[in-house]
Parts: C-alpha cells; structure tokens; sequence
C-alpha cells in the first residue's frame, strides 16, 4: 500500500491540471494519474504530422467571453493569436458548391430570416449561468433535428442551421441536444456571429493547448503519474483507495475529471448513483470527427460550411510550401476515412472541387478509450435527465470535468470552471 495523500486527481486534463494547482497552492498534497502517456486530455498539440506545423488533435480555440481560460491565459502569459475572419463563405448544398452570397437563393432569404429569429428566441429563454434543467426549456432538450422542425424552419437554411449544430456538437442531428447548442448563443451574449466566433474563428494557442497544460501542471507542484490507468476506487470508513495497473494509492478524497463515457469503466465502492451510471452507459452524442488536410488548389481563405455533403465544415488554417492546411469536421466518425488520401479529397471536392489533398491526419477519439468520443454535446434528453447529478459528491468521491460545468461545458473553459469548482469544494471538506 502506498503512502497516502490529500487528493487523487483522475485524469490529466484541463479540469483536473487545474484542481490540482489550486489544491497545491493551498498546502494539500496531490496525485495527479493519468491513463495516457501525455496530459491535455481531449486536447492534443501535435508537431510531427505536416512538416513541423502543429495540429491540435482535439479541442482548438478560445473566445475572451470564456472567462475562465482567459483568466489562465493571461496568468501565465500564454500567448494567442485571433483568428483571421474570411472574407467570403463557401456553401455547399449535396456537394454543389453555390455561387450565392447568402447559403440559398434569393427566394429562400425569408426562410434565412426566420432561421436566425428562431435561434436568437430560443436563445433568449436560457440562463447559462444556472442549471438549464431547472429553467422549462424541456422542449428544447430534443434532437437537432426535432427543434427544426418544431421551428418551423423551411429550405437552405433549415439544411444549414441542422448542419451547424451537428458541427458544433461533433453530433448527429438524430441524437444531439439542441439545448446543448443552444447554449453557445446564450453564453456569447445571444449572439450569431459571436456563435460562429465560438464555434471556429475564435482565438488559438501560438504554441498550441500544450503549452497552458504545461503550464498548470508545472504550476501545481504535484506528483502527476502518466501510464496509469485508474481500474477501481473503493470508498472506506476515512480514506479512499484508488486501484490502478501499478498499484494502489489511498487519499483523503478523490476527484474523477475522466469523460462521461469512461466512468463506467472504473470500478466503483459502492457504485456509483443510478443517474451517474446511466449518462456513462449512454455516453454522449459527440461522436464525431476532426480531420485535418493538406490540400493544393484550394483558396488560401476557403471557410465552407455545407449540408448534405460529407464534412460540415472545411477551413483554411494556414498556407505551407505543400499547400493550405484545412481543419475538416464531420458530425459522425465514419463519415470520412482518414487513412485514405482519395476519399478525404472526395470530401473537401465537395467544397473545392479542384483540390489535390497531399496529406490528412486525425485521432480516432470515439475509439479512445481514454475518451470514448471528442467533446461533450448532450444526447437529447440528457440535461433534463442528468444534469443536476453530474457534479454531485458520493461520500469521499468527487466529480470534475468539461461536462459538470454550467456556461461552457464541452469547452476548455468549461473543463477550467470545473476544476476550479472542484477544487474549492474539496478545500472546504478537507479544512
């Protein structure tokens, strides 16, 4: 058995870096395990794919709404660059790149219009400062696809706004939460544009998401153990022990800042509630992929949005001597098939029907088992079933991570919030 300590931190994310820096800083002492081989959880800062230029694997950007990361950001004086706006949009309707202005004829503006009311109404009714589940917005916690129709939107723009709120949610329009998306043009001060800043033009880490991870971690002078999978926690009288493929640890508490669909694989003394296990067996509807691409013949400031076509979003990042590196999404993880060259370039025709793709690269997060799916978007259902549970202590057993958080679950921010959370509550029963 070994030594115990104050706190062991599961899992090496965003949420957990940060609860265990704000622990260190109060005189506890931490253990930080790790089932992976690096920290950054669901963010992943890559340099050795295309030529030295650095792809973020997993979550990217930042908007100065986000409070909490920015306030980070600023501690440690990690330096972000805005995203360059496009001065055009592409639209993609099936694979038909449109040579219109707005996403659809000029006959269909009407249908855009009510589009963007129905979105800001809907927007309007949420308090992300609260929980959404105590708020009536029950009709709202239905699939993308169900909100649209009960919108009543019609046309191009019906297409779009469904296929918007897949990419934001890196989910399907059958399963995600509308309410989930909603969210994001509420917390942007209900806002489209300020939507789509969240969404993709926002801000990125000139050194990638690695650099605040290192940051914190360095910050919080805990031991943090990397190839360590967590198997089983057993709650006793004064003390938890926490099983893992090395060994055991024992400690005052523990934080779990694993994902949703994890939880379920660690074996818990006594089990986790009912509601816990539920949402983990479930697991949540972002399920899909981001794939990046090198491509030639393609417009240096190419920002796609399409419905009906293979990715949801095609973006030009940067131009390289190879050619421009283009972030592609798709709201399933077998849309595309990233180890094939012809048919990532089949999908971003759809966009730039010229396009010669010389490389992609991807992460297969749904088959991680350390993350079983990329960022959290809310099956349908899911915040008016769970919500409230999510973050509640079980006896010496606390709960972190991106997805108890209020305003920016999903995000970095929102894995920030909760460690900072977590970290408060733990010194308050730890005092």
């Amino acid at each position: 058995m070994e030594s115990s300590v104050d706190v062991v931190v599961v899992g090496a994310g965003f949420a957990g870096l940060t609860a265990a820096r704000d622990l260190g800083a109060a005189g506890r002492t931490v253990c930080v395990v790790e089932a992976r081989d690096r920290i950054g959880g669901r963010t992943w800062y890559r340099t050795d794919l295309f030529d030295g230029f650095g792809l973020e694997m997993g979550g990217t950007w930042i908007v100065p709404e986000q409070t909490f990361v920015s306030d980070e950001v600023r501690r440690y004086g990690i330096p972000v660059t805005d995203s360059e706006l496009p001065g055009r949009m592409t639209w993609s309707d099936r694979g038909k790149v449109l040579d219109t202005l707005m996403p659809g004829p000029p006959a269909e503006l009407g249908d855009l219009e009510h589009a963007v009311r129905a979105l800001v109404a809907a927007g309007a009714r949420l308090d992300v400062d609260k929980p959404l589940s105590d708020q009536g917005l029950a009709d709202l916690d239905v699939s993308i696809r169900e909100w649209a129709d009960a919108a009543g939107l019609n046309g191009n723009a019906r297409e779009l706004l469904i296929s918007w709120f897949c990419g934001c949610g890196n989910a399907s329009a059958d399963t995600g939460s509308a309410l989930d998306i909603l969210r994001w043009i509420a917390a942007m001060g209900n806002s489209v544009w300020g939507m789509v800043q969240a969404s993709v033009l926002g801000q990125t880490f000139d050194n990638g998401t690695a650099s605040l991870a290192r940051a914190l971690a360095e910050d919080s002078g805990a031991e943090i153990r990397l190839d360590t999978p967590v198997r089983w926690v057993r709650q006793e009288s004064d003390r938890v022990v926490v099983g893992h493929d090395n060994g055991e640890i024992t400690a005052r508490r523990v934080l779990i800042t694993v994902p949703i669909g994890v939880m379920q694989h660690i074996e818990f003394q006594p089990a986790l509630s009912p509601a816990k296990h539920a949402i983990s067996t479930e697991n949540h509807a972002g399920q899909g992929q981001k794939v990046w691409a090198l491509a030639r013949n393609v417009p240096e400031d190419l920002s796609g949005f399409g419905w009906g076509t293979a990715f949801d979003y095609v973006g030009a990042m940067r131009t390289l001597a190879d050619g421009v590196v283009l972030v592609c999404f798709a709201p399933e993880h077998d849309r595309v098939n990233a180890d094939d060259i012809a048919d990532v370039q089949r999908a971003v025709r759809e966009f730039a029907p010229d396009a010669e793709v010389v490389a992609a690269a991807t992460h297969r997060w749904v088959d991680d088992e350390w993350s079983r799916g990329t960022w959290t978007t809310f099956r349908a259902g899911q915040i008016s079933r769970y919500e409230k549970d999510l973050a509640v202590p079980e006896g010496l057993v606390h709960f972190a991570g991106a997805h108890t958080a209020h305003r920016w679950p999903g995000f970095i921010d929102g894995a920030i919030d909760s460690g900072r959370r977590a970290a408060a509550e733990l010194l308050e029963v730890l005092a």
